[in-house]
C-alpha cells in the first residue's frame, strides 16, 4: 500500500487512479467537516501537513462534500485552502502561544508591579 507521500506524487505525474484516491479521500474529509461548518459556521478552513501537500485534488474532494452537506448559509463565505506554513506549523503554533502568554494582561501586569517594587 502506497504512503500519502507516494501517493500524492503518483498523482503528480498523473495517475488516475492516484488521482482518483484522493479525490476520494478528500471526500471523505469532506463529510466529516461538513457537520463541523454546520454546527461552528467557520469562515475559513486551513488544511495542513502532509494532506495540504496532496493538491488540488484531496481539497476538490473536501469542497465538493462540505458544500453539497452543509447549509447554505454556512458556506456562503467559507473559503477552503491549503495551509501556508510548509511544515512549520508546530513552530509558528508554539512561538505564538508563547508569545500569547508572555504578553498576556496578566503577565504585563506583573513585570509592570515588579518594576514598580
Amino acid at each position: 500500500m502506497p504512503t500519502s507521500i507516494a501517493l500524492t506524487e503518483l498523482a503528480r505525474t498523473g495517475n488516475l487512479p492516484a488521482t482518483r484516491a484522493l479525490r476520494q479521500a478528500g471526500r471523505e474529509t469532506g463529510a466529516v467537516l461538513a457537520a463541523c461548518v454546520s454546527l461552528l459556521n467557520p469562515s475559513t478552513i486551513v488544511i495542513g501537513g502532509i494532506v495540504a501537500d496532496a493538491g488540488e485534488h484531496l481539497l476538490a474532494g473536501i469542497r465538493e462534500i462540505v458544500y453539497q452537506r452543509s447549509l447554505p448559509l454556512a458556506t456562503q463565505h467559507l473559503r477552503i485552502v491549503p495551509s501556508q506554513t510548509a511544515g512549520r506549523a508546530g513552530i509558528i503554533g508554539a512561538s505564538t502561544m508563547a508569545t500569547q502568554h508572555a504578553l498576556s494582561a496578566r503577565a504585563v501586569d506583573e513585570a509592570v508591579g515588579a518594576l514598580l517594587l
